[in-house]
């Protein structure tokens, strides 16, 4: 085994590479497609928080195309399924990462995710300063709902998933994001 020194986000930036990578700790990690399923669910959901921050001027909303870089002292790159930013706390956004954890992120399962992952993932945004993650679970048509202030509660399809203090105003019957 040849030990290889861990990646800078500036040379992770730099390297092109098919597909789509996340930076971990300084470790590149290939992330797979997502499912028709989850590619909807994602898409449903970007499209109700585009258009209520859009009318109500909330900030930014961003797909799982952008990168964030998590903190200042890791070199960790994660790009949520979907992504949300307040107007106050939007930086002035060029072709590179955005410097700096959202307050909203969105992970929506596929089938060859596996849980103990995706927790880390919470985790890690909640580390990280995220105010708000759902995670949400396309087969069970369900969202596990994370901030740091409170315990996790999960929601079913027949529920309504708000946007709490993160994004006054926001709400959503599930049924109306899972196909």
């Amino acid at each position: 085994m040849v030990a290889t020194r861990p990646m800078t986000i500036k040379e992770f930036e730099a390297e092109a590479r098919e597909g789509s990578w996340e930076l971990i700790d300084g470790e590149p990690v290939a992330l797979n497609p997502s499912g028709g399923d989850s590619g909807w669910v994602a898409g449903e959901i970007f499209a109700h928080l585009r258009e209520h921050v859009r009318t109500s001027s909330l900030g930014g909303v961003f797909t799982t195309d952008v990168g964030f870089i998590l903190f200042d002292d890791r070199a960790v790159v994660r790009s949520p399924d979907v992504a949300f930013v307040r107007r106050e706390r939007l930086p002035e956004l060029t072709d590179g990462f955005v410097p700096m954890a959202p307050d909203l992120a969105v992970e929506v399962l596929s089938p060859s995710d596996r849980i103990p992952d995706a927790m880390s993932k919470v985790a890690m945004y909640l580390q990280a300063g995220v105010r708000l993650v759902w995670l949400v679970d396309p087969l069970q048509r369900s969202v596990n709902v994370f901030s740091p202030d409170a315990s996790p509660k999960t929601l079913i399809e027949s529920d309504v998933l708000d946007g709490s203090s993160v994004l006054p105003g926001f709400s959503i019957p599930l049924v109306e994001i899972f196909i």
